[in-house]
């Protein structure tokens, strides 16, 4: 049956609100990488390599690698990639198909899906 959890009800909310905004982002927007994006920042802000690098607190050569898609780096990485330029990051989940899709397909293979957790749930919480 696997975990059964039940999500805090702002965090709910976040993600409900989250995957309609992120549903009607364009496929061409979500397909650049993160060094491409990081690349496309930095020309637009204006600086070199270089500066952008200090600014991070890379070496050059390190910043170049990541810029170029050389470098695999993790997501605090990134984040000090950007926080150099002063750009912030969002990650987001973006789901593939829509969840109600999801809930039904679930429901339907027999398994337990988080709306019928939550509903058999709520009288014990409340």
């Amino acid at each position: 049956m696997g975990n059964q959890h039940r999500m805090p009800f702002r965090l709910r909310r976040m993600f409900n609100r989250l995957s309609v905004v992120v549903r009607s982002i364009p496929d061409e927007v979500l397909a650049a990488f993160p060094h491409e994006i990081l690349f496309a920042a930095r020309v637009k802000a204006g600086l070199s390599q270089a500066e952008a690098a200090v600014r991070a607190g890379f070496s050059q050569q390190y910043w170049q690698q990541l810029e170029s898609g050389k470098r695999d780096a993790s997501v605090e990485i990134w984040r000090r990639a950007f926080d150099g330029i002063e750009c912030d990051i969002l990650l987001l989940a973006r789901p593939r198909r829509h969840l109600g899709e999801w809930r039904a397909r679930r429901a339907l293979e027999g398994r337990w899906c988080a709306r019928s957790v939550t509903r058999a749930r709520r009288d014990e919480d409340f």
